[in-house]
């Protein structure tokens, strides 16, 4: 169950273009992506009781909308002045704010935040090393950061190359672990998963959601994937820490320093 988001056409102003390179809350076609992204920030909600969060790359604001309901503060930063705008329109808390900046560029002092969330941004980049390291900077002593992004192997089956246009470069969980764990105390992985009726189509392959919009508009597969996507939730998802190299999504906990 998704808390915190506000859908009402009245009050908002127009969506965000669908380019593919963000995920957009409302569009029915488009609720397989979002909810993925949502089971990652169902993740982060119930770590950020109380406490200072920074979203990187935050996108259309709907996550640190929702990470607002528990957080003491929450700020949204992303680098498209478009994207913070809409957000700024539509999401509206007292604890809630949206910037615009670079994410190897953080415009916060050192020790500012608990918690920084970065959802399926490392892929987009090209520099890493700022983005590590501003993180780090801008975390507290014992602040931790959740960080995804998707599959290689699973996004991109068979392929070295990204099929997304947007994605500079994905990963395995392996790569994705070796590479956080050179910038952080402690790593913990975990990956997303389909369950329940996104099981059942996983095995029967009923509907391809990487591929739909290469098919025809009489294909019977787009059919029924107009049909399943509204009905997706939270719940047809799972996160697990075993079996990671056939994840949908990964997930990494990095903790700054010694909790001890």
């Amino acid at each position: 169950m998704v808390f915190g988001l506000k859908h009402d056409s009245s009050t908002q102003t127009p969506l965000l273009a669908l380019t593919g390179e963000r995920t957009i809350p409302g569009v029915p076609e488009e609720n397989y992506w979002f909810t993925r992204h949502m089971v990652a920030y169902s993740l982060a909600l119930s770590m950020v009781e109380d406490k200072r969060v920074l979203d990187i790359g935050c996108g259309e604001g709907y996550g640190p909308d929702l990470l607002a309901t528990r957080a003491s503060q929450v700020i949204g930063l992303d680098v498209a002045p478009d994207v913070i705008e809409h957000a700024r329109a539509n999401y509206k808390r007292d604890n809630l704010e949206f910037m615009f900046g670079d994410v190897n560029s953080l415009p916060f002092p050192d020790n500012s935040f608990d918690v920084c969330v970065s959802l399926q941004v490392i892929e987009h980049l090209e520099e890493l090393d700022g983005y590590f390291e501003e993180m780090k900077r801008v975390l507290s002593g014992g602040g931790f950061a959740l960080i995804t992004t998707p599959n290689r192997l699973t996004i991109s089956p068979g392929s070295e190359e990204p099929i997304n246009p947007f994605h500079l470069r994905e990963y395995t969980p392996r790569e994705f672990r070796d590479l956080a764990k050179t910038r952080f105390f402690r790593v913990e992985v975990l990956g997303v998963f389909h369950a329940r009726k996104l099981l059942i189509n996983q095995y029967l392959r009923l509907v391809d959601f990487i591929k739909y919009y290469e098919m025809g508009r009489w294909n019977p597969r787009r059919t029924l994937h107009r049909w399943l996507t509204p009905r997706i939730t939270t719940d047809d998802f799972a996160i697990k820490n075993r079996g990671l190299e056939s994840s949908l999504d990964i997930i990494a906990l990095c903790t700054k320093g010694d909790l001890k």
